[in-house]
């Protein structure tokens, strides 16, 4: 797994902590908390940590249709003030766990 999407699962994982990470980077059919965790992965990844839209959807195996659904689908949601607070948080978490990696 690239060390982007690591962090960004660890940050998310960070709010969503009844969920492994594997359940967050391959949810279970039907848990849409593991999708929309999953969902806020990508987005911070191509947000906040600049990656481009096709290297995520190449590197992660994922069709470029749907890395832009979950980017859609995360815009929509940061509308709302209490998402974006736990987004924020999230991609704080996702950051120190970012920084925590390199210094190792």
């Amino acid at each position: 797994m690239l060390p982007l999407f690591e962090a960004s699962v660890r940050g998310v994982q960070s709010r969503f902590p009844h969920l492994s990470e594997a359940d967050i980077v391959s949810p279970p059919h039907h848990w849409f908390d593991a999708a929309l965790a999953r969902q806020i992965a990508l987005h911070l990844l191509v947000e906040h940590f600049d990656v481009p839209k096709r290297a995520v959807a190449k590197e992660l195996e994922r069709s470029r249709d749907m890395v832009n659904r979950a980017l859609r689908t995360i815009d929509e949601r940061l509308q709302y003030p209490e998402f974006q607070d736990t987004y924020s948080a999230i991609a704080e978490s996702a950051r120190a766990a970012l920084n925590k990696e390199e210094s190792e």
